[in-house]
């Protein structure tokens, strides 16, 4: 049985609102209880990817460009 990753997407249409928006995500994910740490993937120059991983020590945030 697998356990469902909470994931966030975000289309960043500037580099102000990918900045408050990669922020908002990655401190969602933080309140929710996190018990590990997460993974901000950049899949385009505009797409993102927020998601917890229990491959990330807790407390970290590890980042992946897809580019």
């Amino acid at each position: 049985m697998s356990t469902a990753t909470p994931t966030i997407y975000i289309m960043a249409e500037d580099p102000a609102s990918r900045d408050r928006e990669l922020d908002q995500a990655t401190a969602l994910l933080r309140a929710n209880g996190a018990v590990c740490g997460i993974v901000v993937t950049r899949v385009d120059f505009a797409k993102f990817t927020v998601a917890l991983s229990p491959d990330v020590p807790f407390g970290l945030t590890k980042e992946v460009d897809l580019l």
